[in-house]
Formats: structure tokens, sequence, C-alpha cells
């Protein structure tokens, strides 16, 4: 994708040619543009723009010699964990709006020790990548910028904290679905959740077969059902009292349009 020829957004919707109308839209709304100020757009200069099918990896920090910073326009993503034995665990999911890389972007000395983290498209994803040493040199220009940064790393953080803990003490039964929640997606009338059972496991750091004996238990009570080859959410609401099982708060979630 072709890189953005100007950067002229603030105080004025010019648009920034180069750039899909929705990438820029999302950028403008963006809590991170806010925490960066008014030099924020400089960073359009050399971003560019990219699109991932459902599945695909978008990165994996073994293989990677730089961090990355992206944030997402649209879709839904998962970071997570791989342990030596090949189980994986996710610590955070990311939608539209959402910053993926910017613990690295203050603290990328830490960069050489998580080489056991990776981010995959859960849905069909686009994401503008913007440069984190470019987004460093207009963060340290202005101490102003900083409390704004780091207040929304420790949301993210704090995201990263809740699932960890929910997936550590929450019964399986509650893990599996509240992950069947959070992978919702509208379509039409109807939420789906396109992810398989060994998608599931992972995502709670589980295995297939425990995961498939909840789901029967789900189809059986009436909470989903199997069509065309995606699980159907037929009661949310039971669904979400089953997710909330011996657990606080569950995260608010927000189900996205197809």
């Amino acid at each position: 994708m072709q890189a953005a020829t100007t950067a002229t957004l603030a105080g004025n919707p010019q648009r920034v040619s180069g750039f899909p109308q929705e990438a820029l839209d999302v950028w403008q709304r963006s809590s991170f543009r806010r925490a960066l100020g008014a030099d924020a757009d400089d960073l359009l200069a050399d971003a560019r723009v990219t699109w991932l099918p459902a599945g695909e990896e978008i990165f994996n920090m073994g293989n990677r010699t730089k961090p990355l910073l992206a944030l997402v326009v649209s879709g839904l993503a998962r970071l997570f964990a791989t342990s030596a034995q090949g189980r994986q665990a996710t610590i955070r999911y990311t939608a539209k709006g959402d910053v993926i890389g910017l613990p690295l972007l203050l603290a990328p000395a830490a960069f050489v020790s998580i080489s056991e983290m990776a981010g995959q498209a859960v849905t069909a994803c686009c994401f503008l990548h913007l440069s984190p040493a470019r987004c460093r040199e207009i963060a340290s220009s202005d101490a102003r910028n900083m409390w704004p940064l780091f207040s929304e790393l420790a949301g993210s953080l704090m995201n990263v904290y809740s699932l960890l803990a929910q997936n550590l003490f929450q019964p399986v039964r509650a893990r599996v679905a509240r992950h069947l929640l959070d992978l919702a997606e509208r379509r039409g009338e109807l939420l789906v959740v396109g992810a398989s059972q060994q998608d599931l496991a992972n995502a709670i750091g589980s295995v297939r077969e425990v995961v498939s004996r909840v789901i029967i238990d789900f189809r059986r009570d009436g909470m989903i059902r199997r069509e065309d080859g995606v699980y159907v959410i037929c009661d949310a609401e039971r669904l979400y009292l089953a997710a909330s099982e011996n657990a606080g708060p569950i995260v608010e979630k927000c189900v996205r349009p197809v």
C-alpha cells in the first residue's frame, strides 16, 4: 500500500492520499492519536495499511527483528503466548481503535525477552502500521505526551490482566462461554462464532477434548447450535450467565457487525 503523501489532519478534515477512508477515520478518532499530541499526524508520513484474512499471523516475536506498532482499523485480532509444549493461551483481544505494540514502544529493551509472543487475525483485519522509532521521537519531544501514553498503556495492560486472571481462576465452562461471547459477530439477525473447538482451546489454554465436552453441554442446553460450519448463539443471556459463574465482572462485550 502506498504511504501517505501528506499528514494534514489536525484541525482540518483534509483527506490524506494513499489511505482508505476507514483507516483515516479510525486514526482520527483513536485515543492513541490524542495521546501523542499535536504532532501525531506526522506518523502518517511513512505509515502503511495492510489487510489480513481470518487466521493469518500478524506477527511472531520469535521471527521479528524489530518491534511492531499498529492500529486496528477493522476486525478482531488476538495476542497469544505459546508454551514450549506448543499449547497456546490468548492474553488479549484487540478490536477497532486498539493499538498493538504499545508496551514495546515504551520499553524497547524488552523486545528480546518475549519470543513466545505472537498475534493472529481472528476475523479478516485491516491494520494501520506506524513507525515505532518515529513515534518515540514524537512522544519524547514533549513531556506532556507521556502521561496520556502511559494511561493508554495502562488500559491495555488492565485488559491483559483481566483476561489472564479469568483464564486462571474461572472454571473451563465459564471460560469457554466468555470466549464464545468475545468472538461472536453479528451476521444479519444471528450472532455467530466461526472459531473451531481447537481455536477455543487455544484461547483458554486448554485442550480440544475438554472444550468439546463443554460445547456439547451448551448445545444440549440450547445456548448454541451448529449451523453451516459456525456456532450460532441462541441464548446470549444464558451464555453470559455461564461466563459469569464464580467470577468477578466480565469485561464488557461489544458485538462487532460483519
